[in-house]
This record gives structure tokens, C-alpha cells and sequence, in this order.
């Protein structure tokens, strides 16, 4: 517990925000320096200035994949100084997502020591770990450029969470910004002008009936009005208004279907931002392991998304797992349950042991 602590402060102490990226190199510079410390062989990918770090048991190629971030949304000056308080460890990116970056340190160095022990290197490993930089504003040229370049089986993305939901399914994301366009006036004269903002306002409770699913669990596509803009005087007709909408939505949806909804059913004129896919982590023999080696834990979903959406992609199976921090990533008192981070470490041992050991599953 005390190694996790330690390392995991050490790495809050870099503010390795998207602003910085400097800051983002230099954590990526530790982290090596410690593999390096370990004598544990390690590969670097970098992208368009993002830097990315892996470790693996063959070249490019591991069995099982821990997958991390080191880089963080941005805080106060204070929060990159952690401190302890009450089985707590307090900091920027204490439980999104260094924990689980110094988690993942900590097994491989663990599990090479053990292999050396016996005669072994790290090349008999079952699993390899790969820290990304650019998770936070949507991993395209970490998790989505070094995926690429590695073969893996199976794929434990580590995040915040609960050790008690293994997450197997995480709803799709779309971004759409819609732009009405008007005629400028004086507000006094309203009739020479026609309102752009109206015209938005109008377009978004059109789409807003699009939304009125309430199933259990809320398992169904939502949106949610994040940005809106328009105008440039209180007496002043405005010409153009923008709004942005963030949607989520599940297997179960057509988004194609739904992009051609709205756009059949608004004047303003529809721009697709962002299409991610649905993740789905498949069935296998190792989330069988898994789940015997945490036997508290669960199969369950989340409304969010992350670089494990990537997974599919590349052909590899996987799931989202994380230690518990009262859901308080990116928040001013942001924070990891310090025993839940030492639970996940020794369920996530036992897993990777088992695999090690279990010849029938290795060479399936």
C-alpha cells in the first residue's frame, strides 16, 4: 500500500495537463527512469507531440494489456501537491487515472521480480502494461496510435470506478453543433430582422423529443444542450446562433439513422464533431478469470466513455475496471480510497497469476 501511495503522489506532482505538454513528457520521462531503475524493458510511441510508453513481454505483443493515463483536466496549484487524510490520498488525477498508471507500475515490476526468481525475464510474462498521454481529451493520438502498434488478447482498461463493477459496455458518444442562421436588425425592429436564436431555440426542443426514453438504468441514448452562443447586443436582432450537442447512445441505436433524424427535422444547418462507438468487451475465457479472481465483483455498464473504446478496433477484447473514489475525478477534492486501490492491485495479481499458470487459456 505504501509503494502505491508513494508512486502514485510521485506522478500527481507532474501537472500533465493538455495545456502542458512538456509536463505530459516529463511524466512519461519518470516513468521510463522507473522501468529503466527495474531493468524492465520498455518501448516509446509518440504522435503528433503525445507522448505514450509500453511495456510489454515480447516486442509489440502481450498477452494481456493494462491500460492507463497519466495525463489530467486541469486544477488548482494546490491539487498537484497530494496529501494523505483519512485512507485517502487527495491530488489531481488520484483516482483519474495515476493510481492505476503507478498500479500497473507496480505489478509488472512485481511479477518480473518473480519471474527472475525463478529463472525467468520479463519475456515470460502473460501481460505488459501501456500508459497514454491524451486520455482526457480523447485519446486519438495515444491510446488510439499506440493501440495500433501492439497485439494483444485481452484488455483491462484501469480507471476510476469501483472494484465491484467490472464494466463490459460503455455508450457511444456523437457530438453534434448545430448553426441557425438569421437576418441582423435593431431590436427595436423586430420585423427587418429575423431572430438566429429563436431558430435554435426551436431546433432544440425538436430535438429534445427525440430524447424522452426512461428505461432502468437509463441503458438508452440521451443528449444533453452543452454549449449555446448567439447575439452580440441586448438591441440587436441576432444573425447567427450555435448550439452544441453531446449524445450517448447504446448498441441498441441507429446513429447514422439518428444524425439523419435530426437533420430532417431542424432549419439550422448540422455538423458532426465527434462519432465514437459503442464499447462492447466481449465474452471470454480470461473475463471468466477475472470475475473468480474478485469474486465481489459484477458485469455492469457505464454511461461514459474511454480509450477502451478503442479496443474493438483492433480486435481485442477487453473491459473497464478502476478502484472506487466516491466519484470525485476532476473535482476539487478529487481522491482515491486508498484500500479499494490496494483491493484492485491484489484482485488484479491473482488474475494475472492465474493466467501465468493456466496453460489451457494461454494456448487457446
Amino acid at each position: 500500500m505504501k509503494e502505491l501511495i508513494d508512486l502514485t503522489s510521485d506522478l500527481i506532482r507532474f501537472r500533465s495537463t493538455a495545456d502542458r505538454p512538456d509536463e505530459i513528457r516529463r511524466c512519461i520521462d519518470f516513468i521510463a527512469a522507473y522501468l529503466d531503475k527495474h531493468d524492465i524493458g520498455f518501448k516509446r510511441f509518440e504522435y503528433e507531440g503525445v507522448p505514450s510508453i509500453a511495456a510489454l513481454p515480447r516486442d509489440k505483443e502481450a498477452e494481456i494489456l493494462l491500460l492507463t493515463h497519466i495525463d489530467v483536466v486541469a486544477g488548482d496549484p494546490e491539487q498537484f501537491e497530494p496529501f494523505e487524510r483519512e485512507g485517502r490520498l487527495y491530488g489531481r488525477g488520484s483516482i483519474d487515472d495515476k493510481y492505476a498508471a503507478a498500479l500497473s507500475l507496480l505489478l509488472l515490476k512485481n511479477h518480473v521480480e518473480r519471474r527472475r526468481a525463478k529463472g525467468g525475464d520479463q519475456s515470460a510474462l502473460p501481460f505488459g502494461i501501456l500508459i497514454t498521454g491524451d486520455e482526457e481529451v480523447g485519446g486519438f493520438k495515444g491510446a488510439k496510435k499506440a493501440l495500433a502498434e501492439i497485439s494483444a488478447r485481452f484488455c483491462i482498461a484501469i480507471d476510476g470506478g469501483c472494484v465491484e463493477r467490472i464494466i463490459t459496455k460503455e455508450k457511444g458518444m456523437l457530438v453534434l453543433r448545430l448553426t441557425a442562421k438569421g437576418r441582423a436588425a435593431h431590436g427595436a425592429y423586430l420585423w427587418k430582422g429575423e431572430n438566429a436564436i429563436e431558430k435554435l431555440i426551436d431546433d432544440a426542443v425538436k430535438i429534445r423529443s427525440l430524447f424522452t426514453d426512461n428505461a432502468e438504468g437509463h441503458w438508452h441514448k440521451t443528449c444533453n444542450l452543452g454549449i449555446i452562443s448567439g447575439g452580440v447586443a441586448h438591441n440587436q436582432v441576432p444573425d447567427r446562433a450555435e448550439a452544441v450537442f453531446n449524445i450517448r447512445y447504446t448498441e441498441n441505436d441507429d446513429v447514422d439513422g439518428l444524425i439523419a433524424e435530426v437533420r430532417g427535422l431542424v432549419e439550422s444547418e448540422v455538423a458532426v464533431e465527434i462519432k465514437e462507438p459503442v464499447f462492447t468487451g466481449g465474452t471470454t475465457k480470461y473475463l471468466e478469470l477475472l470475475r473468480r479472481a474478485s469474486p465481489e465483483s459484477l458485469v455492469s455498464f457505464t454511461h461514459g466513455a474511454s480509450d477502451a473504446r478503442f479496443l474493438s478496433e483492433y480486435g481485442i477484447d477487453g473491459v473497464v475496471w478502476g478502484a472506487n473514489g466516491d466519484e470525485s475525478a476532476h473535482g476539487p477534492d478529487e481522491h482515491l480510497n486508498v484500500a479499494d486501490g490496494a483491493k484492485l492491485y491484489k484482485y488484479l495479481d491473482a488474475f494475472l497469476s492465474t493466467v501465468e499458470e493456466n496453460k489451457e487459456v494461454r494456448e487457446d
